[in-house]
C-alpha cells in the first residue's frame, strides 16, 4: 500500500465518529457493517477474544510444538505454515488464522506472531460466530485513540483504504 495513501487515510480518520472525513467532499462511515460489505467478515456474536491468555499460549505452543519462550517471528510461523504442505486440518486453519489477526486485521510492529490471537483462533469451529467485523473497528479506534496510529501503521488500515463511500 502506497506511504501516502495509507498516512492521508490515517491523516482524515475520525476514531470518534468513526468515519473518514473527506474535506468538502463528505464522509465515509468505518463500521462493522462497512467491514462486512467490504471483507464478508462475521458481523455477528460474541466479541472477538483478543488477549494473552497463558494457559492457551502453552496450548498453542504444544500444538506447534513451539519450544522457544518467545512467540515465533512471522517468517518461522509462515515457514510452519508452509511445511504443513496442503493439510487442511483445524491446525493448519488455526496457524493462518493467527496470522490473519496478526498481520491483517490488528497488526502491530512486531515481526512475531501475536499470542494476543491464539483465543480467538482456538476454537476454529466457532471462529464465524465471532463478531470480526466490530474487531477490525474496534483496533482502528484502539490505535488511533491511544496514539500508536500516529507512530505506525500498526491497526488494520487496509480497510480504511477500501472503505467505499456510501452516498
Amino acid at each position: 500500500m502506497p506511504g501516502d495513501l495509507s498516512q492521508w487515510i490515517m491523516k482524515h480518520y475520525d476514531p470518534e465518529m468513526s468515519q473518514i472525513v473527506i474535506p468538502e467532499r463528505g464522509k465515509i462511515p468505518v463500521d462493522a457493517a462497512s467491514v462486512r460489505r467490504i471483507w464478508g467478515l462475521p458481523n455477528r456474536g460474541r466479541k472477538v477474544c483478543y488477549e494473552n491468555r497463558p494457559e492457551i499460549t502453552k496450548a498453542m505452543f504444544r500444538i506447534y510444538n513451539i519450544t522457544s519462550k518467545n512467540s515465533p517471528s512471522l517468517t518461522a510461523w509462515c515457514k510452519m505454515i508452509k511445511d504443513m504442505a496442503g493439510a487442511h486440518d483445524d491446525d493448519f486453519l488455526r496457524a493462518w488464522l493467527s496470522l490473519v489477526f496478526s498481520c491483517f486485521l490488528a497488526p502491530s510492529t512486531s515481526l512475531s506472531i501475536s499470542p494476543k490471537s491464539f483465543p480467538a483462533v482456538m476454537d476454529v469451529n466457532g471462529i464465524t460466530e465471532t463478531n470480526i467485523c466490530q474487531f477490525v473497528v474496534d483496533q482502528l479506534k484502539l490505535a488511533f485513540k491511544s496514539g500508536r496510529a500516529k507512530k505506525a501503521v500498526c491497526c488494520c488500515v487496509f480497510h480504511l483504504v477500501v472503505s467505499p463511500p456510501t452516498f
